[in-house]
């Protein structure tokens, strides 16, 4: 499997696919596979610039299973919270139509809160000017897209919500939660928001304003609204990311403490969640936006997943949109994880014929079925 591996991995760089990366595979709770590949700067052979395990990656998406659906779940253990509850409870300017005042938190964890999946009109310029009110007011009261309950539509706007929505609850931002709660008691030391030395970071190219992305995320508007988001803004390596997978697959448990609690880990992780309502995925862009999910994580067993075709039915994976991936496979007790500086202005995913390039040009399916063809 080793030189599987690493063959695969050298022909993308090789074939000037992506600079670098770094692809770790752990099973039964030890790693089988972890190795640095190429630059974290395309075009640079310094050595300085060379990826190493401390490498820190641009997760982008990953950040919502990694942040905010823990913190969530850590809330509703300690009974700050419930899946039920109305979002104008605690965002009391979201609810501008009737039914906006009848989403749930519930519903923005399956995408099915009607939240459109375009950014708000003015947001932008609002947050591009400073005026942060004004931004997230606008997020709040943007019209719905369709009726709330009725379609899966992936959205990080929506997840923006949730993550003001939780922030108002705790009290501090995300950041410091997920350090206090998930980070430090895990192990995670190189896993954090706005990395503070940004020459340890992977670049990722340039955004729509020519905004260089290294220890930045993507969009322009997040790192406008500050980085620390319900939708993004994490960076992290192959190592700390397997740590955390670990902990999910060993029930919660790290180091000798409950990080959760088993309940909460097999609610977070376990079955589809929007198994009502939605599509049968008929192509990988039309799996991430509207397909089967677990919350926040891809169900890795369907038609057009990004995970493969040996992956079990327990299986959850996330991608994130600047080149990265992770697998969990509680059935074969596996984590894959593949980190990739491939980078993502915001146009580059729109539409089938660019999202077909992305997968078929870091092609996490492959990797994975060399990974679980091989053990």
């Amino acid at each position: 499997m080793n030189k599987k591996i690493d063959e695969f991995i050298l022909g993308k760089i090789e074939n000037g696919l992506y600079p670098g990366a770094q692809v770790l595979v752990g099973k039964s709770g030890k790693v089988l596979y972890e190795k640095s590949f190429g630059s974290m700067l395309k075009g640079s052979d310094a050595p300085e610039e060379k990826v190493t395990g401390k490498t820190l990656f641009n997760i982008e998406s990953i950040t919502k299973v990694m942040v905010t659906l823990p913190v969530l779940f850590k809330l509703i253990e300690e009974g700050e919270l419930t899946l039920d509850e109305r979002v104008i409870e605690y965002i009391p300017e979201f609810g501008t139509s009737d039914d906006k005042k009848k989403v749930t938190v519930r519903d923005l964890l399956n995408f099915t809160g009607g939240v459109p999946l375009e950014d708000p009109a003015g947001c932008l310029e609002a947050a591009k000017a400073g005026d942060l009110d004004k931004a997230w007011t606008v997020h709040y009261t943007q019209k719905s897209e369709y009726k709330p309950g009725t379609k899966v539509l992936y959205s990080d706007v929506s997840c923006r919500i949730l993550g003001k929505l939780l922030e108002k609850i705790i009290g501090k931002p995300l950041s410091l939660a997920a350090k206090e709660w998930i980070f430090d008691p895990v192990g995670m030391k190189n896993t954090m928001f706005n990395p503070p030395d940004k020459m340890q970071c992977a670049a990722t190219g340039t955004s729509d304003t020519g905004r260089v992305l290294r220890g930045e995320i993507c969009q322009d508007l997040e790192n406008y609204l500050g980085e620390v988001l319900g939708s993004d803004g994490l960076f992290s390596t192959a190592e700390d990311m397997f740590l955390f997978s670990k902990m999910l697959l060993d029930g919660g448990s790290c180091n000798n403490k409950k990080v959760f609690s088993d309940i909460a880990v097999k609610e977070m992780t376990e079955g589809i969640t929007n198994f009502e309502i939605f599509e049968q995925p008929v192509s990988g862009l039309h799996y991430i936006l509207s397909g089967p999910k677990t919350w926040f994580w891809e169900y890795a067993l369907s038609p057009f997943s990004y995970y493969g075709d040996f992956v079990s039915e327990r299986a959850i994976g996330k991608m994130g949109g600047a080149g990265t991936f992770l697998l969990i496979d509680p059935e074969y007790d596996l984590v894959v994880v593949y980190l990739t500086n491939y980078g993502q202005p915001e146009n580059t995913l729109e539409g089938e014929t660019s999202w077909r390039k992305y997968l078929s040009d870091i092609n996490p399916m492959k990797l994975c079925n060399l990974v679980l063809g091989n053990l």
